[in-house]
């Protein structure tokens, strides 16, 4: 599906003007992602705290100076009471369409945390309402803005080692320690592939500049894991550039722990590209070593990000409102991210291999019966 409509310039205000935005779901997560965004306020301004349940919003006055006069229950009350211009959606992945649809279709830019939605229909649907509403739709894959990544894409767009031949990606952390019942974590669908590996699959289109073709994975949980889904999995995807990634990840890892982007090692036909990145804070772990056939190894100096991680993710989303264009992650552009995650969980359910241009297809058949494209 290709959706296109033009954006409107900047709405009329100044580029270096603070976005002002409505924050949809203040749950851990979305209160970590308030008090974030405080410390940036020349980047944008709150007008706004929105969730259905109460409780989260006293929680949210506890952890973060708030005046209640900007808390809401619906989202519908927060647009007719201010002028923000956008809605960051940080709900339950449940929530995610339904909020960003109706953001959409009051005229309001959406940022959405990831995944995108649960389906790709959902999705698509948001599309869909983004391109009819001439709104910027955009996903916080938010991985994307560290410098390691960021040189790694030149590097590999340039073919500065040449063409890619195979990528290896292995992800490992331990968060496995709490008793069981007791870490919301351990219950989530999906908690490896949905929740975390679509970070790396969206690098994986990030890095090659290929886009997914077919994904085969296996999951599965270790006898000492205390998830109720697999919590470790493992899969080779190939992509239409001719590059084919090995895939390893794990919540439940007893060996040394990555960091969050993982370990990468990229060969080319001239070399090799190891690197990795997103550290809990900063950017100084991140790292990028070239390995060239005929060369000595080089350890790159990397660029200064003042911003980066969900700030990064921000910050591009605020640029492509004020300068009327696309955001690198649109909605429309992280379809093949969303696909490369169903198609993972779908193959490791029913061990079969996945056609993910196929599940896009699909999915654009379906919306085209039902009058939506």
């Amino acid at each position: 599906m290709t959706v296109t409509s033009p954006l409107p310039t900047s709405l009329g205000h100044p580029p270096s003007l603070p976005l002002r935005i409505l924050q949809v779901g203040l749950g851990g997560w979305g209160r970590s992602w308030a008090a974030e965004l405080k410390k940036h306020p020349t980047l944008l301004s709150t007008a706004g705290y929105v969730d259905v349940v109460p409780e989260m919003l006293k929680l949210l006055s506890a952890d973060v100076e708030t005046d209640p006069s900007l808390c809401f229950a619906s989202l519908a009350d927060a647009i007719a009471a201010t002028d923000a211009e956008a809605v960051l959606v940080t709900t339950a992945l449940s929530g995610h369409a339904a909020v960003a649809i109706e953001a959409l279709s009051a005229g309001k830019h959406v940022l959405v945390e990831k995944p995108i939605a649960a389906t790709l229909s959902d999705a698509e649907q948001m599309v869909e309402t983004a391109a009819a509403s001439e709104r910027v739709l955009m996903v916080s894959q938010n991985y994307r803005f560290y410098p390691a990544a960021r040189t790694v894409s030149r590097l590999v767009r340039e073919k500065a080692l040449g063409d890619i031949g195979s990528v290896t990606v292995k992800f490992r952390k331990y968060a496995n320690s709490a008793p069981v019942g007791t870490n919301r974590h351990y219950g989530l669908a999906d908690p490896l592939l949905m929740d975390m590996s679509i970070h790396h699959f969206d690098l994986m289109r990030y890095i090659t500049g290929q886009e997914p073709v077919h994904i085969d994975c296996h999951a599965w949980n270790p006898p000492w894991s205390k998830f109720t889904d697999p919590a470790a999995a493992i899969a080779t995807l190939v992509f239409d550039g001719g590059a084919v990634v090995n895939y390893q990840g794990s919540w439940v890892s007893t060996e040394q722990e990555t960091l969050w982007a993982g370990e990468w090692l990229i060969e080319c036909s001239k070399g090799t590209i190891e690197w990795t990145g997103r550290a809990d804070t900063g950017t100084a772990s991140d790292a990028v070593v070239v390995r060239p056939l005929n060369g000595p190894t080089e350890v790159l100096t990397l660029p200064r990000m003042d911003t980066f991680d969900r700030i990064g993710s921000l910050s591009e989303f605020r640029s492509a409102i004020r300068e009327g264009r696309p955001p690198m992650t649109s909605g429309q552009a992280n379809l093949p991210t969303l696909a490369m995650t169903l198609g993972a969980i779908e193959s490791a359910k029913t061990n079969m291999p996945q056609d993910i241009r196929s599940l896009l297809r699909a999915t654009d058949s379906t919306a085209a019966t039902q009058g939506k494209i």
